[in-house]
């Protein structure tokens, strides 16, 4: 991780800097916008009509029910019964179109919640329940419950509903599904009669949408293209594409749990949807976009909100509930001890080992002068009596005494120099061997000469390699350095060549170092393919056969007669050596790799002028780096949740984030910046959530293409959007754009919104109910027809779902 500065001196002194004061650093975060998450709704009460003492009462008046998946909409489509003109413009009665059953053990009661109530408490909801699967209804007891919840606070308190029923369904409904729901109207609550309609050509007709138009919806559930002509739906050449708000909203919940898996809070279905709604938007270049927001400088970090990048500006805090740690508030006086006694306890521990430093010194004075005296045998007896008393104390021969010695004498100089303060200068100067016994002959030498000649022979042997060695060594810099002249007349004849040449090379040292990174997490994978490959041959050479099998604990390997089979790995012996092995030092390599990485890198970075400090292998890492903080901690890198100060760390070794109110308040944040716009673009790129259809904008081009030139402009002219999902910002300029690339330049296209996309399809409904009373009436269908030709029996009009 790169480190994050909190404060730097290059910060330019804005006016938002310029409003706190000089003690408190500038933080970037206390500059992005933060959306609190939000929590379940509270259980609202919800108002019931007087219907005995209305004017609806005894009356015909049609009731109209908005059937959708989120949420249920009814009421009278008249504001008073009396009046035939007063169209109504709201529901009397919306809430969400969900039912929970609780049951009281205390007071043995089984309680059904509908709406809003199904959110009171962690009980009611763990057993929601929705009547519908997708956008077709599915649960009919659920259903029935909520239709008795709506009549009940319409205050129908009577045997049977004797009002007509106008119900929005979704496009293309099974009849089936129509079947059962006749069924229970007719049934259950005997209404006289029952009229379906979809709900957004519903809300079209409230919005005075030309005759010949194109319906953009979507729901919940799904998004619907439907092209109307002279006023009716041509529900033929209809698509449906199957994403909608509840898809949507799963995609970002999944998203949120995969970024932050250690999130202290649980974020849940509804908080995602929340965060869908309020705070996701359609970008108008997705790719564009999406680029930008890679793009991250690392050669400055952003401060003041003018500078930030892409995905810096698109960051947003969604701010989870918290609880302050309270921590121990201390005095002056006693923060002052603490202060006292933690110095003293450092000084007592600097004093305890410059006395331990000195006791190893003095027992190294004393060692050395043991060891002289033992030198000064040398002449006073015979040399066998003098090798006798240098192997008693550990020697086998005089130089190792010698060695000893001298390696005493330097410890004892390396300190007392650094006692004075003074640096230490190591005497390079060595003597040049001799081996005077090499050249003489076995003859002329008694028993004790010759085994001292064959010691001198090895000893020679060893010095002529180093020779050798240092005179190699000297060759390959003369190699070196007759490679770095060719080099630098290339550079000087050939400079694009060179730098090309010098660039291949960076980059394949880079590509060196990655490889050697990406192996070392293979290699801690016990089941990756590069550790299994890796052990067979450690093993293979630990045993004195290589082969398959399991490796003995002698190093011989072990095969059933006649089995083929590797059974490599099966015995726990096997990973004994691999895990002795698999710790081996390989900093070296590594060392050798970022060398070679710096040597060229340096060169570049002083004889190429296309080459800049923000080219480097460590600026790339921290664009990377910042790129990925910046994804995760938003602009800055929240530094605050990344990095502890030093400075913060308490006696009882616990850091101050546990109890640092702002450091949990950070720790309780989501920053969402690319999730804001890859949700929404799924719409017009359903491959980003696996989906294979095509997207919004060829649905729509695919659907005008199916009629003639005449009707395809007059529907371009009048694309109509609609539904909760489409609430997005920048959604209608969006649709209008992809549209406009693809059509001609000679056609004119136009994108507008429904002017409330909650309640417009309900008011479409009761608006036509009203207006077109006659068509109402004869469309719907009766008792009587229920009764004669079955439930599924079904009468067309220009907003059913079965136009043909």
């Amino acid at each position: 991780m790169a480190p994050v500065a909190v404060y730097d001196d290059r910060m330019p002194h804005s006016s938002h800097a310029a409003s706190s004061s000089s003690s408190n650093p500038y933080q970037p975060l206390d500059h992005v916008p933060v959306h609190t998450a939000a929590d379940f709704p509270r259980p609202k009460s919800v108002p019931k009509l007087a219907y005995r003492s209305s004017t609806y009462w005894n009356s015909n008046c049609p009731i109209v029910i908005d059937n959708g998946t989120s949420e249920l909409r009814a009421g009278f489509s008249l504001a008073d019964a009396a009046d035939p003109a007063s169209v109504a413009h709201q529901p009397f009665v919306a809430y969400d179109n969900l039912v929970s059953k609780v049951r009281d053990r205390k007071k043995n009661l089984t309680m059904l919640l509908v709406g809003s109530d199904v959110y009171a408490d962690g009980l009611s909801r763990s057993s929601i329940r929705s009547p519908f699967d997708a956008d077709v209804v599915t649960g009919w007891d659920a259903m029935e419950i909520v239709l008795d919840y709506t009549f009940s606070n319409l205050g129908i308190d009577t045997d049977r509903v004797q009002h007509p029923i106008c119900m929005t369904e979704t496009l293309c409904n099974p009849a089936y599904s129509r079947g059962l729901m006749n069924e229970l109207m007719f049934e259950a609550y005997q209404v006289p009669s029952v009229n379906y309609g979809v709900d957004c050509l519903f809300s079209a007709y409230q919005n005075d949408v030309a005759d010949d138009a194109l319906i953009v919806s979507s729901g919940r559930a799904s998004t619907v293209v439907i092209p109307t002509v002279a006023g009716k739906g041509i529900l033929t050449n209809a698509k449906r594409l199957a994403w909608g708000g509840a898809q949507a909203s799963d995609l970002l919940l999944r998203l949120v749990q995969l970024k932050y898996p250690g999130f202290p809070a649980r974020v849940t279905p509804w908080q995602a949807q929340n965060m869908l709604e309020e705070l996701c938007y359609v970008s108008q270049d997705y790719a564009a976009d999406i680029k930008g927001m890679a793009m991250m400088p690392a050669s400055h970090k952003s401060y003041v909100p003018s500078s930030w990048t892409p995905m810096e500006r698109a960051d947003v805090i969604v701010q989870f509930p918290f609880q302050d740690a309270l921590p121990e508030q201390k005095s002056e006086e006693e923060l002052r001890a603490q202060e006292e006694r933690r110095k003293a306890a450092g000084d007592r521990l600097r004093e305890q080992t410059r006395k331990m430093r000195l006791e190893k010194m003095m027992q190294k004075e004393n060692d050395l002068k043991y060891y002289q005296q033992l030198r000064e045998h040398k002449g006073k007896e015979r040399k066998a009596e003098y090798l006798k008393r240098l192997e008693n104390d550990g020697f086998d021969s005089e130089p190792a005494l010698d060695k000893m010695i001298a390696k005493i004498e330097g410890a004892l100089k390396r300190f007392r120099a650094k006692e004075l303060g003074e640096d230490y200068v190591e005497d390079d100067k060595q003597d040049e061997p001799t081996f005077p016994l090499v050249d003489v002959p076995d003859a002329d030498l008694d028993e004790e000469g010759v085994k001292e000649k064959r010691k001198q022979r090895l000893m020679k042997a060893g010095y002529d390699a180093r020779l050798r060695a240092k005179a190699e060594k000297a060759e390959e810099k003369r190699l070196e350095e007759e490679a770095l002249r060719r080099d630098e007349d290339e550079r000087l004849n050939n400079p694009r060549g060179w730098s090309a040449k010098m660039r291949k090379q960076y980059d394949d040292a880079i590509n060196r170092i990655k490889e050697r990174k990406r192996m070392k997490e293979m290699l801690s994978d016990r089941k990756s393919l590069a550790a299994q490959q890796r052990m067979k041959n450690i093993t293979a050479l630990a045993s004195d056969a290589p082969g398959s099998g399991s490796a003995t604990p002698t190093g011989s390997r072990k095969r059933k007669k006649g089995g083929d089979e590797d059974t490599f790995g099966a015995n726990d012996d096997d990973w004994a050596i691999y895990r002795e092995i698999q710790n081996a030092d390989d900093s070296e390599e590594e060392e050798d790799a970022f060398t070679q990485l710096s040597t060229i890198e340096s060169r570049l970075l002083t004889l190429d002028p296309t080459f800049g400090p923000d080219d480097t292998y460590a600026a790339r890492l921290a664009r990377k780096n910042r790129l990925t903080l910046t994804f995760f901690n938003g602009p800055g890198g929240g530094e605050e949740a990344s990095i502890a100060p030093t400075d913060t760390l308490k006696d009882e070794g616990e850091s101050k984030t546990d109890t640092d109110p702002e450091s949990i308040k950070r720790q309780h944040q989501l920053h969402l910046n690319v999730e804001r716009i890859r949700v929404p673009e799924v719409l017009w790129q359903p491959s980003i959530a696996g989906l294979d259809q095509a997207g919004l904008d060829e649905i729509c081009a695919h659907v005008v293409h199916s009629f003639d030139a005449d009707v395809r402009s007059r529907m371009l002219r009048n694309i109509f959007c609609t539904g909760r999902h489409t609430g997005y910002r920048g959604f209608e300029q969006r649709l209008y754009t992809s549209i406009r690339a693809i059509q001609p330049s000679s056609v004119e296209v136009n994108v507008r919104a429904a002017r409330d996309r909650r309640f417009d399809a309900w008011a479409g409904a009761a608006k036509w109910t009203t207006r077109q009373q006659e068509t109402f009436r004869n469309t719907a269908i009766s008792k009587q027809d229920y009764e004669e030709k079955g439930k599924e029996w079904f009468k067309e009009h220009a907003f059913s779902a079965n136009w043909r």
